[in-house]
């Protein structure tokens, strides 16, 4: 068994639809642990916050398969669109901190509540530093459960990256692994972003990927 087989077993697994395996650590087990309870919320919304790259984005969209909730963006929910969302039973909205106009959102929230509905909220800050005007809606969304998700830990940091290159076939030594966990940015994004690089720099060199091989190509980034 090769260095990201043994990485991606010790870590339990959640598949998200059309996405790669989503892993568990403790950096994102209370998130993780507080979507297993869907439907047993204690209200209609929860939240999820925690910096860019934590996997917050990644997440919704696990609950959005396990559930049949559509994911949307600020930019979605309007005045308009409230009525067809809620009908869709529930609702996934990333990048919540960013909504401008706070009425829809509430309108959403009432109609959801009302009729059984449940709404997920993802963001970069914790809901109490939203700056949320609304008074009805501050106190709606403070009154949900919210879980942070930290950035990924060595363990899940080194496992995303073994998975990445299996996924595309490629093998890893561990001192590879540990490398790049030591010197890049630390978020999903920029492990993708790695590790297409040494996939693609590796395939037009037609050699193996090394330390040697890394420390190179993010010395000429």
């Amino acid at each position: 068994m090769n260095t990201a087989d043994q990485l991606i077993l010790e870590l339990p697994l959640r598949t998200a639809q059309g996405r790669a395996d989503f892993l568990v650590t403790g950096s994102n087990a209370d998130a993780v642990a507080w979507l297993d309870r869907w439907p047993d919320w204690p209200g209609p919304a929860m939240c999820i916050h925690g910096p860019e790259g934590c996997g917050k984005s990644h997440l919704l969209q696990v609950w959005c398969a396990q559930t049949k909730a559509i994911a949307i963006v600020p930019a979605q929910l309007t005045t308009a669109s409230v009525p067809n969302l809620a009908a869709r039973g529930a609702i996934a909205l990333d990048m919540a901190d960013a909504v401008v106009d706070p009425e829809p959102l509430l309108h959403l929230y009432n109609l959801l509540a009302e009729h059984g509905g449940f709404l997920l909220l993802a963001s970069r800050k914790p809901p109490i530093q939203w700056g949320l005007s609304l008074a009805d809606l501050r106190s709606r969304v403070l009154a949900a459960p919210s879980v942070g998700i930290l950035p990924p830990d060595d363990r899940l940091f080194m496992a995303v990256m073994a998975k990445m290159f299996a996924d595309r076939q490629v093998r890893v030594g561990q001192d590879v692994l540990l490398f790049l966990a030591a010197r890049i940015e630390r978020s999903f994004a920029a492990a993708e972003r790695a590790v297409t690089r040494l996939d693609h720099n590796s395939l037009s060199g037609q050699r193996a990927i090394t330390v040697r091989s890394a420390r190179a190509l993010l010395a000429a980034n």
